[in-house]
């Protein structure tokens, strides 16, 4: 119940449900003066989430912030990937369709043919309400194993539906003690914090390793700075998820 809730209270919680719907009201409702005052609230708010460097200010602050794989001195026992790399896989052409967080997964490989880390778990069954047949752990697998990981490398979650139960059951197979004691949790700058919140909560130490920073290096021109910019909405998109879901979790003792 709470996995379908969470889906529901996403749709609700974006930018660009609030900016239609001060827009929807404020063309069809009959006061003059309250009209006049959501039209202008609808302008206000694609002003404020389109802009470019009030975002990546947002983001800047609360994504934690990537590392050089250099400074890994001594190598992991295992690369915890989160799930997230794939939007969906299309049956027709037989092939992952890949998210705007793929980067878990090319940043993964490069630390494991690296040499920083030595086996890579993937975590995440389907994230989907329907089409609980989409397992994404299993069909990334099939990726790795096509890009040089060695099949005794890679250790599969495929059951959990959100960060929570990414960390729960991945910690129940870690447990186990045959992978060593040396975790190194990969996923987006911006879902780190609730992700290592979750693993804490289950007993786990993680080593963060961010990737998918979207805060962007900090070099602005007069275009970053004031230009509107319709992809700010999905960051927005991104980072108010993470809040949410912050609050839920802690409502919830999930973290």
């Amino acid at each position: 119940m709470f996995f379908v809730l969470s889906k529901i209270l996403d749709f609700f919680v974006t930018p660009l449900f609030w900016v239609l719907l001060c827009l929807g009201l404020g063309l069809f409702l009959k006061q003059p003066k309250l009209k006049k005052k959501l039209l202008r609230l609808s302008l206000i708010l694609v002003l404020i989430f389109s802009n470019p460097f009030l975002i990546s200010q947002v983001l800047k602050r609360w994504e934690i912030p990537a590392i050089n794989a250099k400074t890994i001195t001594t190598p992991y026992d295992v690369g915890v990937v989160m799930g997230g790399s794939m939007r969906y896989f299309d049956w027709e052409s037989n092939r992952v369709v890949y998210s705007n967080s793929v980067d878990r997964l090319l940043q993964a490989l490069q630390l494991y043919h690296d040499g920083y880390i030595h086996k890579i778990l993937l975590t995440g069954g389907s994230g989907f309400v329907n089409f609980q047949e989409w397992k994404e752990s299993g069909l990334i697998a099939e990726v790795l194993l096509k890009s040089g990981v060695r099949p005794e490398d890679i250790i599969l979650e495929n059951n959990s539906r959100n960060t929570y139960e990414n960390a729960v059951m991945s910690a129940v197979i870690l447990n186990k003690g045959k992978y060593g004691s040396r975790f190194l949790l990969i996923t987006s700058g911006s879902h780190m914090r609730r992700s290592m919140a979750c693993f804490e909560k289950a007993g786990f130490k993680m080593d963060p390793f961010s990737v998918d920073i979207r805060s962007g290096s900090g070099f602005y021109t007069l275009d970053k700075i004031i230009q509107p910019d319709a992809e700010n909405f999905v960051m927005w998109d991104f980072i108010i998820h993470e809040w949410v879901g912050m609050l839920m979790y802690k409502m919830m003792n999930y973290i």
